[in-house]
């Protein structure tokens, strides 16, 4: 990718070869100064629109003024933000600074970037703000930057992706690496991507690296240090998972022979039950392995569920020439056929058929449940 300098403001901009016909872009720049005491805070869209051979049309409006002193009220000169989703229309007028739904105050704009030759206040100056910082919502910004003398630290060393991510969702993990930061400050070593960074470092904490040694908190190759760690982390959970799943397999394997014990002692009396017509048999599930069979062919929940441990059911396994067709439930209380799923819980082209059968031979079940409620009297 190419680059140039532009005349003007010296910035670096990239050259990107595209096949796109049409282009627009978006963003909000701050002006920032001060009149009279107070600290002045003025935020322009820009907006420009790119057509293939067209030359490119740009917009330029002002969409905010915050006027404030340092710890007095703060006005704002804006356009109407009703919705509060940044989306300015009519005049400039002072508007109340009412929060919304995403923040405490809805004209707190977000800058994509601060004009350079910023002139603040003096403490605000005092206190490191300058036009490097970006991507800021800018109000909140400056009275952080008061009352937060980490915030402060992390600008006066140049470490703006650090200080951004003490104003985001990265501030915990800030104050928890707040030594190992420390020690790349008297080193000059600039973090240029945050989140990595202190992703990198809740990996070497993870592998009881010495967080106060400038080899591991300041590599001189940090995307390789960085991929290193990050691949032996994911071998290791790896391992964890494999040892994880065995384990989880002979607990399930304990589980089934104890709830197989349970099952013997409950639905044992309906053992040996079968009834066949033509090339279809249905036949009553004799041991929890036989539902884990029926869940795992039908890839349905008859075991997940544990439809052997419900003293209301009696679970039997449907087959046309001996290969499984549907898992059938039927209710002892009230001597029906509650459910008869085949794969993926469907009905087969034999679930007519099946349900007639167990209909025509409720009889027996009704005969054995009723032997069964003998011998518990």
């Amino acid at each position: 990718m190419k680059s140039i300098k532009c005349p003007n403001c010296l910035v670096k901009i990239e050259i990107e070869n595209s096949l796109k016909r049409k282009l627009d872009q978006y963003a909000v720049v701050a002006s920032v100064d001060n009149f009279d005491g107070l600290q002045v805070n003025r935020f322009f869209e820009i907006r420009s629109y790119h057509n293939s051979g067209v030359a490119p049309k740009y917009s330029i409006r002002e969409i905010v003024q915050q006027w404030f002193e340092r710890e007095g009220k703060l006005t704002i000169v804006a356009r109407s933000d009703s919705f509060g989703n940044g989306s300015f229309t009519g005049a400039m007028e002072i508007r109340a600074n009412i929060s919304n739904y995403w923040q405490s105050n809805k004209y707190d704009v977000y800058a994509d970037k601060i004009l350079p030759n910023a002139n603040p206040l003096p403490i605000y100056a005092r206190n490191g703000f300058n036009s490097k910082i970006e991507k800021v919502r800018l109000y909140s910004f400056l009275q952080s930057l008061l009352r937060d003398d980490k915030l402060e630290t992390l600008i006066k060393a140049g470490q703006y992706p650090l200080a951004l991510a003490k104003l985001g969702d990265r501030s915990n993990a800030i104050y928890s690496f707040w030594d190992s930061i420390k020690i790349c400050m008297r080193r000059n070593y600039l973090v240029k991507d945050a989140v990595s960074y202190l992703d990198y470092l809740e990996l070497l904490r993870h592998y009881g690296k010495d967080l106060h040694s400038p080899k591991y908190v300041c590599p001189a190759n940090f995307k390789k240090e960085h991929n290193g760690i990050v691949k032996k982390r994911a071998r290791d959970q790896r391992i964890e998972r494999i040892i994880r799943d065995q384990q989880e397999a002979e607990k399930r394997k304990l589980q089934a022979v104890q709830e197989n014990i349970s099952y013997l002692e409950e639905k044992s009396p309906f053992f040996g039950l079968s009834f066949s017509e033509g090339s279809l048999t249905v036949k009553v599930l004799e041991s929890v392995q036989e539902f884990i069979s029926e869940g795992d062919y039908h890839k349905h929940c008859v075991y997940t569920n544990r439809y052997y441990s419900r003293p209301d059911s009696l679970c039997f396994s449907a087959k046309v020439d001996d290969l499984p067709v549907e898992t059938v439930e039927v209710s002892l209380t009230e001597m029906k056929v509650i459910q008869s799923r085949g794969l993926h819980n469907h009905a087969s082209e034999y679930n007519q058929q099946i349900i007639a059968l167990i209909k025509k031979n409720m009889g027996q079940i009704r005969k054995r449940y009723q032997g069964l409620k003998k011998e518990a009297a």
